[in-house]
């Protein structure tokens, strides 16, 4: 199932503007990115996924997420997004 919907928590929403990054690129990265994303490796995380990738603008970023949201295959829960 494609991904359709994006659920973004308050912290996600407060790194993102903090950095500046777009929030269409990101949800463009995921979709793009799922087929190849990695599991997160250090417990405790809150969330399941990891993708990492470049902007536009040539900044490297990293977006960790859950997918399924709940029992929900169309939506992903952004959970933390960073550059660097």
């Amino acid at each position: 199932m494609a991904i359709e919907r994006f659920i973004w928590t308050t912290h996600a929403e407060k790194r993102r503007t903090e950095r500046l990054l777009d929030r269409a690129e990101l949800e463009r990265a995921i979709r793009d990115g799922h087929a190849n994303r990695q599991r997160m490796k250090i417990p405790p995380t809150r969330a399941d996924w990891l993708i990492d990738g470049l902007l536009a603008d040539g900044r490297r970023f990293v977006v960790v997420y859950d997918h399924p949201h709940g029992a929900d295959h169309a939506a992903v829960r952004i959970v933390s997004v960073w550059d660097f």
